[in-house]
């Protein structure tokens, strides 16, 4: 009906199109652009304009990208830089730097806004050498950047690690712009951040008047990457006082942090800020949630987590099963696995790993060969040398060392120093001191540059009385270029001092 009514009116079709953007019906507007067209409605550029705005929203193949530049030169819109500069954006938006310099290059007037389209889409596009590359050729073109130029070019210099160049992009923010707004001071300090010079974002931060949510986030992730989990943790506990809201990866950063140290205090504070707050019923992070408690040592709340939880994925079932592991409860992670496959959940080879741990933690043998068969013959998983390394070492603990030399005999990947090393410890613990020899040989070829295969060689020859080998192996490995290895040392630190 209303269809019928617009007759040939483009003002009218364009706030139809604009209505059904509005409404999150991209492809309606679409069609309804093709409508138009069929009807011979002569278009304007704001029509074209909403067209691009369509095109962003809907899959590449429905209009495909090749056609938009001649579609948009056949409409005689070529010289009309709103809709160039749009057109650009949306090339970029899509990765299609080439067409996206193609409209750039075409386009007589090159003015702020189109220079700053060109450079976003090449800093998106992950080439910020090219995005510096195009400042210059800005200057050159005598176009002075604005505060969205800088923003791109910052983070463009932030991508590369240039701290140099961002440093002068500062002093140029400083020096030229009259307002210093927050996307190019939260570009600054990402920046700051990702060159690690921590002192210079904290005082972009704490001078920064409005605040948001990025700004506090971007610290925080600084804090962590450069390992100052402590100074991130007090930040965090800043940014909840002074009640803004942080994102989802913010609170799982805090809380793998949390897991990191380990700390009990701080795994309950985190805990119930998140019990507390709208990322309750989150997946992931309740995942993380029961990772942590684990490693902090209170299984328990990790189980009523579990528990807890209305929905539940593979990696939910994972960290529940690697936690009881780790705490030496083997039975309870079988039990685990077992209502896991009866509830329909496929395992992973991550999950198999845990489970495997589990029973080698707590001795389980003939479970953890069992889990073993399952994953191989069961659900058609192919080992990895981790697997094949809890495998060998649960065998070895178990005092079945024949059988821990088939598992690496019939590997599908060539061992490595770890596995043999195992069997070779447990045979000299077994006092089959006959067949180490055979088995470190193998362990020199593997790594003939680590001088602990020599020294086990050496010792073992010592053991033997056989003194002249143990001549040859220091040969060897004066020969072979192998050093031996410096003492290492521990510091632990108290009251502040190492």
């Amino acid at each position: 009906m209303v269809v019928r009514l617009l007759t040939q009116d483009a003002f009218r079709w364009n706030a139809v199109l604009g209505g059904l953007l509005t409404a999150n019906c991209p492809q309606k507007a679409f069609f309804g652009f093709l409508y138009m067209r069929g009807r011979r409605v002569r278009v304007d550029g704001y029509t074209i304009l909403l067209l691009l705005k369509a095109f962003t929203l809907l899959p590449a193949f429905i209009f495909p990208s090749e056609r938009l530049h001649s579609y948009v030169f056949k409409l005689g819109f070529e010289s009309n830089i709103i809709v160039q500069t749009s057109l650009l954006k949306t090339y970029g938006l899509f990765g299609n730097l080439q067409s996206a310099f193609k409209v750039f290059d075409e386009t007589p007037q090159k003015d702020i806004v189109l220079w700053n389209a060109l450079i976003a889409a090449y800093e998106q596009s992950g080439h910020p050498s090219i995005a510096a590359e195009c400042l210059r050729s800005m200057f050159n073109g005598n176009v002075r950047p604005n505060e969205v130029t800088l923003v791109s070019i910052i983070s463009s210099f932030s991508q590369l690690a240039a701290l140099a160049h961002g440093r002068v992009a500062h002093g140029y923010a400083i020096k030229n712009l009259i307002r210093f707004d927050s996307f190019v001071q939260n570009t600054l300090i990402r920046l700051y951040c990702r060159c690690g010079r921590m002192r210079a974002a904290r005082r972009i931060f704490e001078k920064m008047r409005g605040r948001n949510e990025v700004s506090w986030s971007t610290m925080i992730n600084g804090y962590t990457d450069t390992g100052r989990l402590t100074l991130a943790l007090d930040l965090f506990k800043n940014m909840v006082a002074a009640d803004v809201i942080p994102d989802e990866v913010t609170v799982l950063s805090v809380v793998t942090m949390c897991m990191n140290l380990g700390s009990f205090e701080l795994g309950k504070w985190i805990d119930d800020y998140v019990t507390r707050s709208r990322y309750r019923g989150i997946i992931r992070l309740e995942n993380a949630l029961i990772g942590m408690h684990s490693k902090c040592g209170d299984i328990r709340r990790s189980c009523e987590i579990f528990n807890l939880m209305k929905v539940r994925n593979v990696v939910s079932w994972t960290s529940m099963i690697q936690g009881l592991a780790l705490h030496g409860h083997g039975m309870d992670a079988l039990t685990r696995f077992a209502q896991m496959q009866r509830e329909g959940f496929w395992p992973d080879e991550i999950l198999f790993l845990a489970i495997l741990s589990a029973c080698n933690y707590a001795n389980l043998v003939a479970e953890g060969r069992k889990c073993f068969k399952s994953m191989v013959l069961e659900y058609e998983l192919m080992p990895w040398m981790e697997h094949y390394g809890v495998m060998v070492d649960m065998l070895c603990r178990g005092g079945l060392l024949n059988e821990a030399f088939e598992i690496i005999s019939g590997m599908h990947i060539k061992p490595d120093g770890v596995i043999w090393r195992t069997l070779i410890r447990a045979s000299q613990e077994e006092g089959q001191v006959g067949i180490v020899g055979q088995f470190i040989d193998l362990l020199i070829k593997i790594e003939p540059e680590n001088s602990e295969n020599y020294i086990m060689k050496s010792s073992l020859h010592g053991i033997n009385g056989e003194w002249n080998n143990v001549e040859d192996v220091r040969h060897e490995m004066g020969t072979s270029g192998v050093s031996k290895k410096s003492p290492g040392c521990s510091w632990i630190e108290a009251k502040h001092l190492a």
